[in-house]
């Protein structure tokens, strides 16, 4: 079920950070959007790729969050940011309200009827490097990578990351990150 409220009613957003409903919680552009906690694959996902990812993060000069909010640098306040699953910045683009529009990697875990598509011109606009999309049941992939001022969708099978040195695909329903490592399934 998709719903966004505008002009929330505070005594309700009160109320979900009271009880810790908002932990994955975002504001598009004023609207807030409220999103349910992940699923066990969805979590699952999002645990092992970091988990491969960091070690060539912290090679390139990138720190590694996960569920962190990434910000509008143009608002001051709380009225645009997203939560990707994911993110990959230098530490010059980080505040203490989370990552200011710049990610050199952004990843989302899609699951079924979520709004990781519609994230894109954001991620585009603030200014966010490369974009990945991993469908959580499947694994099928979409990637988009910065040429000039536009995140421009890839059509290969076999997506290679331009912030850190990895190369992904599917197979069947398992996600394959190769490093120089090695290959690691999820």
């Amino acid at each position: 079920m998709r719903v966004v409220i505008l002009d929330a009613p505070e005594d309700l957003i009160a109320e979900r950070h009271r009880l810790g409903h908002d932990r994955f919680d975002e504001v598009w552009e004023g609207e807030y959007h409220m999103v349910p906690f992940p699923t066990n694959e969805h979590q699952r996902v999002i645990m092992r790729l970091s988990l491969v990812l960091n070690p060539l993060a912290e090679e390139a000069g990138l720190e590694v969050r996960t569920q962190f909010g990434l910000y509008d640098p143009d608002v001051s306040d709380d009225s645009s940011y997203r939560g990707p699953d994911v993110v990959l910045f230098r530490a010059e683009h980080v505040t203490e309200r989370g990552v200011e529009g710049r990610a050199e990697l952004v990843i989302e875990v899609r699951s079924p009827g979520d709004e990781s598509f519609a994230k894109l011109g954001f991620y585009e606009r603030v200014g966010v490097e490369e974009f990945l999309i991993v469908d959580q049941d499947t694994k099928d992939l979409h990637h988009w990578a910065r040429q000039d001022v536009r995140l421009v969708e890839s059509d290969t099978p076999v997506v290679p990351l331009n912030a850190i040195p990895a190369r992904l695909w599917t197979d069947g329903d398992t996600l394959i990150v190769e490093t120089a490592a090695g290959s690691q399934r999820i």
